[in-house]
């Protein structure tokens, strides 16, 4: 079994970007689920310019920002963890947008697609919930939430995927966070359904082990995508 990805690009059809100077997403909730994922379901996602990291490792980022450059928005991003050019990096493999997709998709790539999101945080508690086409994708639960300092949670740069030249290309953007409430969980869940095809990438990418949950309230700010070369 290679180490490098096997995906040469995504299935998901995707369009050109917009420029555009990077998004802020104001009065953000976001809930981040990081847990080990089967190998062979991780390197068939990600692109060949990247290799898998050890363990092998997803994140289910959940957010809702009551602003941003289109409205307000809820998003779902399944990401598989990846090396590229040796940094860690976050490979979008399915992005679930309740809101505005089309500003999203031209803003950011792809693959993204339209669907429900929900989050929701009650005392300790934080959960969500994805759907899209018609089939419950995943449910995550936060248990135990504790308040931390800001400064314990790290974000990785995402990879993507967007049209130009007549080719599907390789893109790059990054979050920032300014945080004025960060919790952290122990216990952790992510359930995916059992009516999902087999073979379905919310399937395949079943929790096999949580390595770490968290949660923030306050702002993000997403970078302009950069086109890639190839390392």
């Amino acid at each position: 079994m290679p180490d490098r990805g096997l995906l040469d690009r995504p299935p998901s059809p995707v369009g050109p970007l917009l420029r555009h100077a990077g998004w802020m997403l104001t009065g953000v909730r976001l809930a981040q689920l990081t847990f080990e994922v089967d190998r062979e379901a991780a390197l068939a996602v990600l692109p060949t310019e990247a290799s898998r990291p050890v363990p092998c490792y997803a994140r289910l980022v959940v957010l809702e920002a009551e602003g941003s450059p289109a409205g307000p928005i809820r998003l779902a991003a399944l990401l598989a963890g990846a090396r590229y050019k040796m940094f860690p990096r976050n490979v979008l493999v399915d992005g679930i947008v309740d809101g505005p997709v089309e500003a999203f998709a031209a803003a950011f790539g792809g693959p993204f697609r339209q669907g429900s999101v929900t989050l929701t945080k009650r005392e300790a508690e934080v959960t969500a919930t994805v759907a899209a086409d018609g089939e419950d994708l995943g449910r995550l639960v936060l248990p135990a939430a504790r308040a931390v300092e800001p400064s314990m949670l790290r974000w990785d740069a995402w990879l993507g995927y967007a049209a130009s030249g007549g080719a599907v290309q390789l893109i790059e953007y990054a979050p920032r966070a300014e945080i004025r409430e960060a919790f952290l969980s122990k216990g952790a869940t992510l359930g995916t359904s059992a009516a999902l095809p087999r073979t379905h990438v919310w399937r395949r990418f079943r929790n096999l082990k949580t390595i770490s949950a968290c949660y923030f309230e306050g702002d993000l700010w997403l970078s302009a995508p950069e086109f890639q070369q190839a390392p």
